[in-house]
């Protein structure tokens, strides 16, 4: 999809698309002069950004799944603190 699409799906200014893309909020590839973004990236975008409580919860489990298959995997606990971690990283940037 281009970012005029993406817009147009989720009902945004396409100058909004381009900012998540810039701020690596919304997955997209560049080809030449223009951009690109696989409608699985839209709608983990927009799944991974919901505030419906069930949504969050669904994918907090997918990710446990996820740890639990893999034995190199840290456990739930520092899992969970990475990713805080990790947040609390991005949202000190987005404020600087």
């Amino acid at each position: 999809m281009t970012p005029e699409q993406v817009a147009d799906y989720l009902q945004l200014a396409t100058e909004t698309v381009y900012r998540l893309i810039r701020q690596r909020k919304l997955a997209a590839t560049r080809i030449g002069r223009a951009y690109r973004i696989p409608r699985e990236d839209v709608e983990s975008f927009i799944v991974a950004n919901s505030t419906r409580e069930e949504v969050r919860a669904l994918l907090f489990r997918r990710v446990m799944e996820i740890a639990d298959r893999s034995p190199e995997a840290p456990d739930g606990d520092s899992l969970l603190e990475a990713l805080e971690a990790r947040d609390e990283n991005r949202s000190g940037k987005r404020t600087n």
